[in-house]
């Protein structure tokens, strides 16, 4: 009798599907497991890699045998015979949508958890269990202590992430999410230059830094475009980094959206209105109610 949650997607994804699994496995007192089987199957996105062996959480995979006696009603030896195809059980759970589903809170075990769970209250409930299970591992490079350093000594520090790759390149993608205009994060840097009577100091974190070099319009505040190669293949580094400012304008990412969810200061996340591009679900948004939406 387990939980056992589907991984897949970059990390901000994994995040979201780990914190709601965590939550669901200690409602029913009993472990937790992984299908990780995303990450080898034909046809998934091969840029991405299971990530969340870096945090100190307790890794379980789950084994084939145990995913298909999960999902799968048992057939009897007739329809083995006939080669009829397997039906999902109900303990298999698919997520309709991307608010957030009610009967989650019903749930029993064995369960398999199968989608994104991008909503803060499938977790809300146990918020400083997944704080701590989030915990960052150490800086390894002298650049991103510096950085870490400059951003402590700040007196307004803002975070800022441009999300761009396959927002921007893989069509499909950017028909279903979209990209943040400029306008976006020009208004909301007024808003918290507006509110807060200090000097701020911008750090943008971006997959495209040399477009964010090139486009983004600083207004002359004092900046720190975060590019280490290092974290390329190493991703809760920037996260990590961007936690640790102040104040926060986030993309339409589940990256930055746990960067400013994870974050100790008591600033301003400003967070789009808009969090898909695709109309049929545009209604969705997972920012809490105490962020800022615009």
């Amino acid at each position: 009798m387990a939980v056992i949650v589907k991984i897949m997607g970059g990390l901000g994804n994994q995040m979201f599907q780990y914190a709601a699994g965590r939550a669901l496995s200690l409602r029913l007192n009993t472990e937790l497991k992984f299908d990780n089987s995303w990450f080898s199957s034909a046809g998934s996105d091969t840029s991405r890699a299971f990530i969340l062996q870096h945090f100190p959480i307790v890794i379980r995979e789950a084994s084939l045998d145990e995913v298909n006696r999960t999902i799968f009603k048992k057939q009897s030896i007739l329809q083995k015979i006939l080669g009829k195809k397997k039906k999902l059980s109900l303990s298999h759970k698919t997520e309709p949508s991307f608010d957030f589903w009610p009967d989650f809170d019903s749930f029993g075990s064995p369960v398999y958890l199968f989608g994104y769970w991008q909503n803060e209250r499938y977790f809300s409930g146990i918020s400083s269990t997944i704080k701590q299970d989030f915990t960052f591992p150490a800086f390894s490079s002298s650049r991103a202590k510096d950085i870490c350093q400059r951003i402590k000594m700040s007196s307004c520090s803002i975070s800022i992430h441009i999300r761009r790759g396959d927002y921007v390149e893989n069509p499909g993608t950017n028909r279903f999410h979209g990209v943040c205009s400029l306008e976006y994060y020009e208004k909301a840097l007024q808003m918290i230059t507006g509110k807060y009577n200090m000097s701020p100091e911008l750090f943008l974190f971006s997959d495209d830094p040399a477009w964010a070099r090139n486009n983004f319009n600083t207004y002359g505040y004092p900046s720190v475009i975060v590019d280490i190669p290092q974290h390329k293949d190493a991703p809760y580094n920037d996260m990590h980094l961007m936690s640790l400012c102040q104040h926060h304008i986030i993309a339409n990412s589940s990256f930055s959206w746990w960067a400013a969810w994870l974050s100790c200061g008591d600033g301003m996340v400003i967070a789009p209105k808009r969090w898909f591009a695709e109309e049929t679900i545009q209604q969705y948004n997972p920012s809490p109610s105490s962020w800022i939406t615009i």
